[in-house]
């Protein structure tokens, strides 16, 4: 086997460990009918970022306009292949699953979750970039390879290193939501460990590919790849430090044990008490003075189930 096939067989490897990673999430939230452990921000930002980095990976690998002006800068040609444009368009079908799971199942959520206007600015200028953009380098050029310039090249690539600010501002809120609850119940950590370790082998396949080309500093070349990898793992690390540092205790001391009883790795269903209102007193996905302490609400309140 040469080192381009195990380049191949790492590639999808990779694809289907971080690409499974959301399903524990879906699962999760339909065994639940609730969305009440996940950030609203971080769904949105998630979302948004799987739509810019599927648009570059498809343009860097199939498109021979964006492939041609980056060969003409770069003398070589862009280190994005077929598993990378798999991974993009299955993370955003996947996510636009979750996003629909808040708003479209009937699946409950507190009574703060909702989209920052932080996050709504955000997005809405990223939007503005890749519109603007695409229609200033349009007017210049058409779809016409042109070297020296902003053109199409520059703007997908930037959309993947754009990507990287997504990831980084959806892993924020979902930290902050984690820390403010003093919990990850309800953030599955199977799902953490399925994106770390499709992370890890994404670096090696970049790694590897730069090796047979002769040129480590190639991986720099798809920056939005080896970046968005680099993120990820520091980002799962300070999701393993809460769960199983800092929350796991005061959780299994309020829900029980762990207990991975099925296939899925979940824990059962549990009868719900006066425990889930105590975890719920610190929800805030945003600043809100939110009362969960009144029967009234408590009745609105699903238990979620450990991880």
């Amino acid at each position: 086997m040469t080192l381009k096939h195990i380049s191949a067989a790492i590639g999808w490897i990779y694809v289907i460990g971080w690409g499974v990673a959301n399903y524990p999430t879906v699962i999760s939230n339909a065994q639940l009918k609730s969305v009440q452990g996940i950030s609203i921000d971080y769904m949105y930002f998630n979302t948004m970022g799987f739509i810019l980095y599927t648009l570059y990976t498809y343009m860097m690998w199939g498109s021979s306009v964006v492939k041609q002006e980056f060969f003409e800068e770069n003398g070589e040609w862009p280190l994005v292949r077929l598993n990378d444009v798999v991974f993009g368009a299955h993370n955003l079908f996947t996510n636009l699953i979750i996003l629909s799971q808040a708003y479209f199942w009937g699946f409950k959520k507190n009574d703060n979750q909702k989209l920052s206007s932080t996050a709504k600015f955000i997005i809405s200028l990223v939007l503005f970039y890749l519109l603007g953009g695409s229609y200033y380098i349009y007017s210049k050029q058409g779809f016409e390879p042109v070297a020296n310039c902003f053109n199409w090249m520059h703007l997908f690539t930037s959309l993947g290193l754009v990507k990287i600010g997504m990831s980084i501002c959806k892993n924020i809120p979902q930290i902050m939501y984690n820390y403010n609850r003093k919990s990850t119940h309800g953030w599955p950590i199977l799902m953490i460990w399925l994106d770390f370790f499709g992370a890890f082998l994404s670096v090696v396949q970049l790694l590897l590919d730069a090796y047979m080309v002769n040129d480590l500093m190639a991986i720099f070349d798809n920056k939005p790849k080896f970046f968005l990898a680099v993120q990820v793992i520091i980002a799962d690390f300070i999701f393993f430090i809460q769960h199983y540092y800092l929350y796991y205790n005061s959780d299994v001391e309020q829900y029980g044990p762990f207990k991975a009883d099925n296939i899925s790795g979940y824990a059962s269903i549990v009868e719900v008490d006066e425990n889930f209102m105590i975890e719920h007193e610190h929800d805030h996905d945003h600043v809100l003075n939110v009362e969960c302490s009144t029967t009234a609400n408590k009745d609105k309140l699903q238990r979620l189930i450990p991880e």
